[in-house]
């Protein structure tokens, strides 16, 4: 049962202290903010702003402690002056300092071009190993303690509570002379860092002096109470499973970053994204596990593809910074499904090379329903004509990132230019079949069930695109799909259907219906 009745009226105290045992009350620097007159059970809110001096040991990775009293009025928090009294009074302790892995600052220079200014700081600033002395685990800042109470007045059932709720609770046993007595619970006061993100966190060194501090106070109801404690204990177990801190700064930055509304829509289309990457992979999977001949299917769209999912997937590794794990795991599983497409739709051959640097040697041919068709002429034509444009366009964008652009270093610079052709011109994988049906005019029998499938997820990617955190270029190519999926669409109603003529996918029409007709025979017999 509740110790304190609303309707009490309360001070607080925010102490700051080096100490993990708080004593020294006579000490004014020590404290940091005082508000009186507070009613509990009411929904006032306080706030103040502070600085606090940085200390040699807090600039040496000490911690700093807040040493936070929640008392009657006029009640002092010091057991040493004469209004104390320990049922007036209660108390909560929390680390203002944190302490992380040291973010790696990311170094990038111009490699043509670069001033010799920049070279000589470059070669003064020491190099750390880390492969040799672990990683550097330093203490941080976050300028902000928001301080809740929960008001709650009601008898709480402990055995039936949550443990991370219970660790916010401080009970007074009830005597135990008398039958029946129960124990009692102070005002529950906790330290609210839900919000806080890696982005919010400064670094603290020597040459931090002042550390400015913003404290916020006000009251809680307890289901948003449970809310907060039970999320954060999902997330203290997730790091413990190896889940980095950047999965959880990513779903509270959506928390914080996006409309309620458009979250709300982006929950709901995010199952319908799942139910439609299923089934497109399914249906593509199920239709290439059962091809026999690759008639009029462009291959060097399918080994283009891979080459472009190769690069995509290099560059989100290079910025695991900047990427979502949702956009990494996505790319990973193209990557392995158009490799292994490749194989179905070539014929590979790997040879055994003594004397060699590499022991294997590779070698792709194209299947003999490939050469017959006449789509490798259209294919043919369609990536030279895109290469009179791609190729300058590609050396003019690879010339002018080298001489204006930062980079980490050559790499970085190839896999950057790379990866900035394929996001800004990738659409070249995508338009041969664009060609081969305007050569052929007609669109018949494209595989249209996975196709939409995946074409609604272009859709639902393009909302994804403006929530989850991401490179800006991979922001752009999924609105660049879009573009082909509405030209395709113009094909289809522009276009005659001709059910005889073999298709893109080696499919004929005549026979899908005849196929039909004996399913349907076979069944009325």
């Amino acid at each position: 049962m509740p110790l304190w009745e609303f309707g009490t009226m309360m001070d607080l105290y925010v102490y700051t202290s080096e100490s993990e045992e708080f004593s020294s009350f006579d000490d004014p620097s020590a404290l940091a903010w005082k508000t009186s007159s507070i009613e509990f059970g009411q929904w006032d809110e306080r706030h103040t702003k502070v600085s606090i001096p940085a200390t040699p040991t807090i600039q040496h990775n000490g911690t700093l402690y807040a040493h936070v009293y929640l008392t009657h009025h006029l009640t002092s928090p010091n057991p040493n002056d004469s209004t104390f009294n320990e049922t007036m009074c209660t108390h909560l302790r929390y680390p203002l300092t944190h302490y992380r892995k040291k973010q790696a600052a990311v170094k990038k220079k111009k490699l043509l071009g670069g001033s010799h200014e920049e070279e000589k700081e470059e070669e003064q600033e020491p190099l750390v190993d880390e492969s040799k002395q672990g990683p550097q685990i330093v203490s941080y800042w976050f300028g902000n303690l928001t301080l809740n109470l929960v008001n709650e007045q009601n008898l709480i059932p402990l055995a039936q509570l949550p443990e991370p709720m219970k660790q916010h609770m401080i009970l007074r046993p009830g005597p135990k002379n008398v039958p029946g007595s129960m124990d009692q619970y102070y005002p529950i006061i906790f330290a609210n860092n839900f919000w806080m993100l890696s982005d919010h966190l400064s670094l603290i060194n020597d040459t931090v002096s002042e550390l400015p501090l913003d404290i916020t106070f006000y009251p809680l109801t307890t289901y948003k109470f449970q809310m907060y404690t039970m999320l954060n204990d999902s997330f203290t177990k997730g790091s413990m499973m190896g889940s980095g801190p950047n999965e959880t700064d990513e779903f509270k930055r959506m928390l914080i970053e996006t409309n309620p509304w458009l979250l709300g829509i982006t929950a709901c289309v995010s199952v319908l994204h799942s139910i439609f990457d299923f089934l497109a992979f399914k249906n593509d999977i199920a239709f290439w596990k059962d091809k026999k001949d690759v008639a009029g299917i462009s291959i060097r769209t399918i080994i283009l593809n891979f080459v472009f999912q190769v690069i995509i997937f290099l560059y989100l590794l290079d910025n695991q910074e900047n990427t979502s794990w949702m956009i990494l795991l996505s790319s990973g599983v193209g990557l392995l499904i158009e490799a292994w497409k490749i194989k179905k739709a070539v014929n590979v051959t790997v040879t055994q090379v003594e004397g060699g640097w590499i022991p294997w040697k590779v070698t792709f041919e194209d299947k003999e329903s490939y050469t017959e068709s006449k789509t490798k002429e259209y294919d043919q034509m369609a990536f030279t004509y895109l290469s009179y444009v791609a190729y300058p366009l590609l050396f003019c964008y690879a010339i002018y990132t080298l001489i204006y652009e930062t980079h980490r270093g050559w790499y970085s610079w190839v896999l950057g230019t790379a990866v900035g052709f394929v996001y800004t011109f990738g659409f070249i994988a995508m338009t041969p079949q664009l060609f081969i049906n305007y050569k052929l005019k007609s669109v018949a029998h494209m595989p249209w069930k996975a196709f939409m499938y995946k074409a609604l997820n272009t859709f639902i990617d393009d909302l994804f695109a403006f929530v989850i955190k991401m490179p800006t270029l991979h922001r752009l190519a999924c609105l660049r799909d879009d573009v082909i999926f509405f030209v395709y669409l113009y094909q289809r109603w522009i276009y005659p259907v001709d059910q005889t003529r073999v298709n893109e996918f080696g499919q004929v029409g005549e026979e899908e219906s005849e196929n039909k007709q004996v399913a349907e025979s076979k069944k009325e017999k």
